[in-house]
């Protein structure tokens, strides 16, 4: 079966080095695609995920395989996407049992000097499923708990511990969440959007959570007021957030509804500007950085 999904990799990255230049925004066409998400990084390091399209479902252990080859694949450099896991690493076996996903890898784990971005990309990718809570990792059978060279604690793994966290280390996620901030890398003249990892004070008041947020995407705009009530967040901004016609930019909203997604227990954002309610669109990373077979 290891050989079977290899080659399906392997055919999975031919055919898309074909189609890597289209990017799609119709998200009624995105929404016919079996889409799942893995990482790569840029010339700077920047961990930039990305939309695959896998076709169909498969069982969690075999499509695990599969992103993990993903990657490793350096099929992708001329278009500015490095692999982020090196070609020497291997997955010995996968394994789900009550929520916990785990994975068994060789010893090149070890190895790899990006200790961080290696345990952001697998919590990120690998935690998405409904049916995992936590990531354990092992190396040749034996349960690890941190790696050299890293104060990262990786007993217990979630996806807490977010995308492009500059934080070196894990001392204070106890007492933060993270929130992924979102702005526009353009990469080879494509754009994607890309998240960077901010760990938000929860003992702040909500308003202050989304001004920090927002200062990040467009520093001119103020958050005056923010409610939340059964997941739906209202945020009233200053007259700073509208362009000469009385609009929001399209970009900024799209980038701060992203954002302000990530705030533990939103759903629904909407924007009042000048006692005008605008509701935006419910967005995903994947509409965005999808890549286009």
């Amino acid at each position: 079966m290891r050989r079977n999904i290899l080659v399906i990799s392997f055919l999975l990255a031919c055919i898309m080095i074909a189609g890597m230049n289209y990017f799609v925004n119709d998200e009624e066409e995105v929404n016919d695609y079996y889409l799942k998400t893995v990482v790569y990084k840029d010339s700077s390091g920047t961990l930039i995920p990305v939309s695959l399209n896998f076709y169909n479902n498969m069982d969690i252990e075999e499509e695990v395989l599969n992103r993990v080859d993903m990657m490793k694949s350096n099929e992708f450099q001329e278009e500015g996407l490095y692999p982020l896991l090196s070609h020497n690493l291997q997955v010995n076996h996968v394994d789900l049992d009550h929520s916990i996903l785990t994975i068994d890898f060789n010893d090149e784990l070890y190895a790899n000097h990006n200790a961080l971005d290696i345990i952001e990309a697998l919590t990120y990718t690998l935690c998405d499923y409904k049916e995992v809570n936590e990531l354990k990792l092992q190396i040749n059978g034996k349960e690890i708990h941190s790696i050299p060279n890293s104060n990262i604690v990786v007993s217990s793994l979630t996806n807490q511990i977010g995308l492009n966290n500059f934080q070196k280390t894990t001392n204070h996620l106890h007492h933060t969440y993270p929130v992924m901030i979102y702005n526009i890398k353009t990469i080879k003249n494509h754009d994607y959007y890309v998240p960077t990892t901010t760990r938000i004070n929860e003992k702040q008041s909500l308003k202050q959570q989304i001004q920090t947020i927002i200062s990040y995407i467009d520093p001119n705009i103020i958050c005056q007021d923010a409610k939340m009530n059964n997941g739906n967040l209202k945020v009233t901004l200053n007259s700073n957030a509208l362009l000469d016609d009385g609009t929001i930019d399209k970009e900024v909203l799209e980038l701060m509804n992203l954002s302000l997604s990530s705030i533990n227990h939103v759903n629904k954002v909407s924007f009042i500007v000048d006692n005008e309610v605008i509701v935006s669109e419910s967005v995903s990373l994947i509409r965005f950085n999808y890549i286009k077979i």
